[in-house]
């Protein structure tokens, strides 16, 4: 079976303390800043050098990831979690959006016709092509090949061909509401669903593209915020805001955070796309640890902290 695409891993802005446990800490106190952010020091070494762009910027909603996956040449669809395996049953988020998929079908044959079908080497988690020799055994390279459930190593003799698979089509949103994390915030007596991004046969598409999407499939989208840079979407996020979802249970919710992305889209260096969450509770949580031992006291532990990182990172080794 070829498995779906997993949402891309959103890293929070900054790096957090970690290991504190396991080193021998000048005043036992500094313990409390375990896995607080390092305010300054960002998780992904590019942002400093982008941060002043203009990103798209989106509501945190506090729920739980889903995408939808369509198949334009066979008209195949279905839903799943954050992963395949992921568990969506229990919280009556399969039933939920299936009867979405049942609903949109007819406009994502429409939109997204038989004859729009793109075909990609279907490739490994380390993103190495997967062969097969005719007769249908699986080539892993290195002339090992796979018949049945037997591993062995030959010659290569003949010719071996890429295994090609369909690219779908992808949308992704949040599934959230009644009883789903916070969600009882945005709707106590309900669940909902709303798109955060939908990625077209390996192609994220851009805002404009996805307000189109979402308005012909009648689907809600996430609270878009508009564009900022970091600077501003970071000082929006830190003050806190209400929820923009519409019609809230608690209209006075603070907003969990923002999710940004580059206008123009950025890959970095080993391919991976720059997008960045940022969430009030790692300031609020921060400013308290900080309150509970003092500003001296903080300053004194991030100094030490930084002096010796590479010990504290070596520990947690053993």
């Amino acid at each position: 079976m070829v498995k779906t695409q997993t949402y891309t891993k959103i890293n929070t802005l900054y790096k957090r303390y970690q290991n504190l446990g396991k080193v021998t800490l000048p005043n036992p106190k500094w313990k409390v800043f375990q896995n607080k952010i390092i305010m300054g020091e960002y998780s992904d070494e590019h942002m400093e050098y982008i941060k002043g762009l203009m990103y798209d910027c989106f509501s945190k909603i506090d729920g739980t990831n889903t995408k939808i996956v369509y198949y334009p040449s066979t008209g195949e669809c279905f839903c799943s979690g954050k992963t395949d395996n992921a568990d969506i049953v229990g919280t009556g988020q399969k039933a939920f959006i299936e009867a979405i998929i049942e609903r949109i079908r007819p406009d994502l044959a429409r939109l997204f016709p038989a004859e729009m079908a793109k075909y990609v080497p279907n490739v490994d988690k380390n993103g190495n092509p997967q062969y097969y020799y005719p007769e249908g055994d699986v080539y892993l390279g290195d002339c090992v090949y796979v018949r049945g459930d037997a591993v062995s190593k030959i010659d290569c003799p003949g010719d071996y061909a890429v295994e090609m698979v369909e690219a779908p089509v992808y949308i992704y949103g949040e599934f959230y509401g009644k009883k789903i994390q916070a969600g009882g915030n945005y709707d106590k007596d309900n669940n909902r669903f709303a798109v955060f991004d939908i990625c077209v046969q390996g192609w994220y598409i851009p805002i404009n593209m996805l307000t189109d999407y979402c308005d012909k499939l009648d689907l809600p989208m996430a609270p878009y915020l508009g564009q900022m840079t970091i600077d501003e979407a970071e000082a929006m996020v830190r003050e806190g805001f209400k929820t923009h979802v519409p019609c809230p249970s608690n209209p006075d919710y603070l907003e969990e955070g923002i999710v940004a992305r580059p206008v123009v889209p950025i890959k970095d260096p080993r391919g991976k796309r720059i997008i960045v969450k940022i969430k009030h509770c790692d300031y609020v949580e921060l400013d308290a640890a900080i309150k509970q031992v003092g500003v001296e006291e903080y300053n004194k532990f991030d100094a030490w902290y930084k002096e010796h990182r590479d010990e504290i990172e070596a520990s947690s080794q053993q």
